[in-house]
């Protein structure tokens, strides 16, 4: 089954928590997550072809003190201006979300969102799409995660995921049984200490 691209919260058998993010196209497949020192980037591949189109290059992961955000689109960055300017996460994933809408594209695709809160052990999925907004805090139980996806998958979805490490969990994400995977992402965020890896074909 092809679900696009779509976002993970979970926690590991141990009881960290992790999120998540997997890149699946059908249109643009030439892309790779790249790491920087406090966010990941989706970017074309050296090898793609130019490009207008304005949804396949964004930060898909940023970070603010105890808050880990990862998304499908450039609302990641909104949304942590809005952590940073003091708003509980609820408000600040709901509000860029209904100033940005859906992707405005052939599919009406919609933007999709993981966020974890790990000074208060809380999780968050949250999606505009054409028919509607939904911001919903999630409670995975250790061993456990929930994905939200663009397509097929657009409620919380439980998905089976093996890791104790973000290495073992990006391979997890990238290997899992939805079709058309490009690149994987997965991190943690304890402490203060953001841990990243990806994974890709």
């Amino acid at each position: 089954m092809y679900i696009g691209r779509f976002v993970i919260v979970g926690r590991t058998a141990a009881g960290t928590w992790y999120a998540g993010y997997r890149v699946s196209s059908r249109s643009f497949p030439n892309r790779r997550i790249v790491l920087g020192a406090d966010r990941a980037m989706v970017l074309p591949t050296p090898d793609a072809l130019p490009s207008d189109n304005p949804y396949i290059a964004y930060n898909c992961l940023r970070t603010a003190g105890d808050v880990l955000i990862v998304a499908n689109g450039s609302q990641v960055d909104p949304m942590i201006e809005k952590v940073q300017a003091g708003y509980g996460l609820r408000d600040a994933l709901a509000l860029p979300l209904l100033a940005l809408d859906y992707e405005h594209d052939q599919l009406n695709t919609p933007r999709v969102v993981a966020a974890l809160d790990a000074a208060n052990q809380e999780a968050w999925l949250a999606i505009i799409a054409a028919d509607r907004l939904t911001v919903q805090r999630v409670q995975p139980a250790a061993g456990e995660a929930l994905l939200i996806a663009t397509y097929e998958r657009t409620a919380p979805t439980p998905i089976a995921l093996t890791g104790d490490t973000p290495e073992a969990l990006a391979h997890a994400i990238y290997d899992c049984e939805y079709e058309r995977p490009v690149a994987a992402l997965a991190a943690t965020l304890e402490g203060g200490q953001l841990r990243m890896a990806t994974a890709a074909g």
